[in-house]
């Protein structure tokens, strides 16, 4: 699938005919498409490549014969899911498809594209050495970011308080992601958690293993640490927060490595499965999570990069 049948196709399956798109700009299309799928026609052609490549099993789609048509319908209509997340109503009325064809092909879709995480989001098996030695090298960022929820149930009270995430003032889930600070790349993501849980729980749960492996695996005496924000606090010899005793630069530099993270969180939450509050299950909802983090970071190979720290 090229980029232009992307746009081309993407955008008939939602009503706008040939002859609509020839009577406007390109750049008009595009904004259109971007509405209704969430990136570029780029992102998802490459993604749609990427889902036939793949060596993974269980990311490989099961289209039992299906002809080229409805395979791209289908595809499209697990990628609308992710950028809109209409209920089942609205998407029949979309789609044309029935609750039960659309149920299943969205949510076998999703999680082929979930995934295929380990081919997109890598932690490097090498962070490359610094020309000088003896100094500290910051190699990630990483943060939490939650995500609203349906209350989950609880055997004797009404909330369950482990899920309650003060930036919403309900129950949500929480997602561990890091990113390289020197290139375009997510290495990270890990979840999810209840919203409940602080997170250097949730740096110390997994992701303190890996920061150790770079340290020992270092060929340098070359110290590499993390950015963190000050809920990070307690592992001075792999995070590094915000702090008084900073210099001006140091300081100037940890707010931008973090502030260039924030960005990358926004983008996940223009994803509105990821920005409403979501009504299936946690089960899905990672699937999703991981989905659009693979999208967001396919933006990112494909020219929308962050900003340089």
């Amino acid at each position: 699938m090229t980029t232009d049948d992307a746009l081309k196709r993407g955008l008939e399956l939602v009503g706008f005919s040939a002859a609509r798109q020839s009577s406007v700009r390109r750049s008009k299309n595009m904004s259109r498409f971007r509405t209704w799928y969430g990136s570029n026609p780029v992102v998802h052609s490459g993604l749609w490549q990427k889902l036939h490549q793949t060596t993974i099993e269980r990311a490989q789609i099961n289209w039992k014969n299906l002809s080229y048509g409805r395979r791209v319908r289908y595809y499209f209509m697990a990628i609308h899911m992710l950028a809109c997340y209409p209920t089942e109503q609205e998407a029949e009325g979309t789609w044309g498809k029935s609750d039960r064809t659309w149920r299943h092909w969205v949510w076998h879709i999703v999680g082929c594209i979930a995934a295929i995480k380990p081919e997109i989001i890598r932690w490097p098996s090498f962070w490359g050495n610094s020309d000088s030695e003896d100094e500290t090298i910051f190699i990630i960022t990483v943060d939490g970011t939650h995500c609203p929820i349906q209350e989950p149930t609880h055997p004797a009270f009404s909330e369950n308080t482990k899920f309650y995430s003060h930036k919403f003032h309900s129950a949500a889930l929480d997602y561990e992601i890091a990113i390289s600070i020197f290139t375009q790349q997510v290495v990270w993501v890990h979840g999810p958690f209840p919203a409940g849980d602080n997170d250097i729980s949730i740096f110390r749960n997994k992701l303190k293993e890996k920061m150790i492996w770079a340290r020992d695996n270092s060929t340098t005496n070359t110290v590499y640490r993390g950015i963190g924000d000050k809920g990070y606090r307690g592992e001075r010899g792999l995070l590094s927060t915000p702090s008084s005793h900073d210099s001006q630069v140091l300081r100037d530099f940890k707010a931008r490595a973090l502030s260039r993270h924030e960005t990358f969180n926004k983008r996940l939450k223009n994803f509105d499965c990821l920005d409403e509050r979501f009504r299936h299950s946690i089960a899905k909802h990672k699937q999703c999570f991981e989905a659009v983090a693979i999208i967001c970071q396919l933006q990112m190979d494909c020219g929308n990069k962050l900003f340089l720290v």
